[in-house]
Order: C-alpha cells, then sequence, then structure tokens
C-alpha cells in the first residue's frame, strides 16, 4: 500500500489523541490497523513519512567547490 499526507495525518491525529485504531486508504484500499504500542505507531509513522517524502529513494547530493587564488 502506498502511503499518503492524508494516512500520515490521520496517525499523527491518533498518536495525539491517544487512539490506538487508526483507518488507513479508503474504498476498496481502505484498510484498519490496531497498534499494541505508541512505539509502533511512531515508528509506523517514521516508515510513512519517508516513503510520502521520497528520502527512501535515492538521494541526490550538491556539492560547492571553493576557490581561493591565495592573493
Amino acid at each position: 500500500m502506498a502511503w499518503t499526507q492524508t494516512d500520515i495525518d490521520r496517525l499523527k491525529k491518533a498518536i495525539a489523541t491517544g487512539a490506538r485504531r487508526v483507518e488507513f486508504g479508503s474504498g476498496e484500499t481502505r484498510r484498519v490497523q490496531e497498534f499494541q504500542t505508541i512505539d509502533a505507531m511512531l515508528k509506523a509513522l517514521a516508515a510513512m513519512e519517508e516513503e510520502v517524502s521520497g528520502s527512501g529513494a535515492l538521494s541526490s547530493r550538491r556539492t560547492v567547490a571553493g576557490y581561493n587564488s591565495g592573493l
């Protein structure tokens, strides 16, 4: 299942309110997940945010060269 920002928002709301049961997706892709611990919720949140932000994919690195003429 591909996570969306809406799924992340729902999980954050559940964490904030103390709910352990979260509904993700809609329609045919609807899924209800019940978490056992807050730690499990936080780990899931981190994984979801990584997937949505794309940081789990190849990242680009910017390099800036410096030059000093010595004068």
